[in-house]
């Protein structure tokens, strides 16, 4: 498991408070996956470990809500600290 999978199972069990997620979410090194090889032709890749792609699939599955999903986007995207 990584440790998005970690935060998003913490918000969904109510262990964890969306802020608290969210902070956590702007101090985050997020790994950038590989472009697709080709589209449509081959299988899809799992989501990356500790990639915003597992906030992306989470959210497909209704594993969150329009606002938590907002609100970790942009945690993830304009609360990153330098370094």
């Amino acid at each position: 498991m990584s440790e998005v999978t970690d935060l998003l199972t913490a918000l969904r069990t109510g262990s964890m408070t969306l802020e608290q997620v969210a902070g956590r979410f702007r101090r985050l090194h997020w790994r950038h996956p590989a472009p697709p090889r080709a589209p449509a032709l081959a299988d899809p890749e799992p989501p990356l470990p500790d990639s915003f792609e597992e906030v992306v699939m989470a959210y497909a599955r209704h594993e969150l809500t329009d606002e938590q999903y907002e609100t970790l986007l942009h945690a993830a995207t304009n609360g990153a600290e330098p370094g």
